[in-house]
């Protein structure tokens, strides 16, 4: 059976809240020691108490942001297909402005142009619902580039066309005098691209989005 499915097989037969935690722990972009602390304190022990009392996580625009950009990777003209997806599932139409989008973009600290603001908890639901829904039409690509069952070969060939991509996105939007953007752009193990990749599956399905919405946070 291939590592691919066995995760999911593995992860379906867990609790939500452990899907959660696990989700939590995948460091993505994390550059500062607070916000490991901040993820850390994430604690539970039962599915009553993983929703209350919860606060958004200070790395949350970040995440979120890498999050599509791997989107953007996967998909060329990804941009054109995130404005659809939106107007499809109800979104305000914010989100089909492209100045609008790119703000919410910028309040991801490591970008080049960085907006000084926070995302609103409405904002963050929307890219959350945004983020699930273009993930659940991207998972056989995602599928492709997690599986173990395919031959080496091809498998790294995929690897090599998405990490290429991804980073060309990476130098064109982040600050790459930030020591993190350096190290992925340097960095050959694909350890965190392929982080990336799960967050993303994990957020498909039914209770993707709320699985996600739930690892971006803490509890108070």
């Amino acid at each position: 059976m291939c590592g691919f499915k066995k995760l999911t097989i593995k992860l379906a037969n867990l609790p939500s809240p452990v899907i959660i935690l696990s989700m939590k722990k995948i460091n993505l972009v994390t550059t500062h020691n607070e916000d490991v602390k901040n993820i850390n304190r994430y604690q539970v022990t039962n599915a009553e108490k993983a929703f209350t009392n919860r606060t958004i996580a200070n790395d949350t625009s970040r995440k979120l942001d890498f999050l599509f950009l791997a989107i953007e990777t996967l998909q060329i003209n990804a941009t054109d297909s995130i404005f659809m997806k939106a107007k499809d599932i109800g979104l305000s139409d914010d989100f089909s402005s492209r100045v609008e989008f790119w703000k919410m973009r910028c309040t991801n600290p490591l970008r080049n142009t960085y907006n000084f603001t926070s995302l609103s908890f409405q904002q963050i639901d929307s890219l959350v619902d945004l983020i699930s829904s273009m993930a659940e039409n991207l998972y056989p690509l995602i599928r492709q580039l997690l599986s173990s069952k395919e031959s080496k070969t091809l498998n790294q060939e995929r690897w090599s066309l998405f990490t290429t991509r991804l980073k060309s996105l990476i130098r064109e939007r982040m600050n790459v005098q930030r020591s993190h953007i350096s190290s992925l752009l340097t960095e050959d193990n694909n350890k965190i691209f392929r982080e990336l990749l799960i967050i993303l599956s994990l957020s498909c399905g039914e209770g993707g989005a709320k699985r996600l919405k739930a690892s971006l946070s803490h509890k108070s």
